[in-house]
């Protein structure tokens, strides 16, 4: 076989690292000192950190933006704190800064946070190192809300995808460490079902009956070819959560009805709330629920209000 070329080695790096590469990957390739000077005047690399350049074009993709940043900030790094988060799907916002964290001294730089713990436990999530949930936990704790810690918790305990537990994080803050005061509040606090909403309209109305005590629903549980937004079985009631986006045209709200007049028929009764209502009259919305619950009733047909 014959030997590949610099440009071709240095291409397959930048392909198995998303995008970027690293001055010291090209160097123990044996590509020499003068070729990556040449690439950077010719623009065949664009410096992106120090030592770390975008391959062939300047943008990156999410992707190869964070493995630059790991390439920055050298061997044995992984994505921690918001960024692992995010990464594994347990935040739908990507963090304005590149969270890592980083063996040696690599100092942070304007959209990267670089920690240097004393240990770093990782392993591969799509593609990219990412430390254990539990230290990125902890790490994100100074950055999210209590009920934002609650949903990443709930998310994480049941993605079985991510290798993480509860007893895992519970031994992870045992001692003490930064973080662990929030972390422990949102395990106490654990609401699994958060994990089954699909939007933040859905994750609103379960805290809801959180704060106004009224059992816990299941979120999107399938009922025959439809899934109802919020069910209690025992109580064989169901709430559907009316979004402007999904529920004004007339197509929608004939599909509604139809969706409805088939969950009665089932022997449900459905009630319905519109972000409005949820947002700004939760009393209300809560005694709705509440008498429905104990008290079932003929639901309201969709656009009934």
């Amino acid at each position: 076989m014959r030997s590949l070329s610099p440009l071709e080695v240095a291409s397959e790096i930048a392909g198995s690292c998303f995008g970027p590469v690293a001055r010291w990957q090209l160097l123990g390739a044996g590509v020499d000192r003068s070729q990556i000077r040449r690439w950077v005047i010719c623009e065949r690399m664009f410096p992106r950190y120090p030592g770390v350049y975008a391959w062939g074009r300047p943008e990156l993709t999410d992707k190869g933006e964070q493995s630059a940043g790991l390439l920055f900030a050298s061997k044995g790094s992984g994505l921690t704190g918001l960024s692992a988060l995010w990464w594994q799907g347990l935040l739908e916002r990507r963090p304005k800064l590149i969270h890592i964290d980083a063996p040696g001294y690599a100092a942070s730089r304007q959209d990267l946070r670089i920690r240097h713990p004393r240990e770093i436990n990782r392993h591969v999530h799509k593609g990219l190192p990412v430390v254990d949930l539990a230290r990125s936990l902890l790490v994100a704790s100074a950055d999210l809300e209590p009920n934002s810690l609650r949903l990443v918790l709930a998310r994480a305990d049941y993605d079985k995808d991510i290798p993480f537990s509860l007893p895992s994080l519970q031994e992870a803050i045992r001692h003490g460490p930064v973080g662990s005061k929030a972390v422990r509040a949102a395990m106490a606090s654990h609401l699994p079902a958060l994990a089954r909403c699909a939007n933040d309209f859905e994750i609103d109305f379960v805290l809801l009956c959180e704060r106004h005590g009224i059992p816990i629903p299941e979120p999107n549980v399938k009922k025959g070819r439809f899934v109802p937004d919020m069910t209690w079985e025992e109580h064989k009631l169901i709430v559907e959560l009316d979004g402007t986006d999904a529920h004004s045209s007339q197509a929608q709200l004939a599909s509604d009805a139809r969706k409805q007049e088939w969950l009665e028929a089932q022997g449900y009764t459905v009630i319905r709330f519109t972000w409005p209502e949820v947002q700004f009259r939760d009393a209300w919305v809560a005694a709705e629920t509440r008498a429905s619950l104990t008290t079932p009733r003929t639901g309201r047909r969709a656009g009934t209000r």
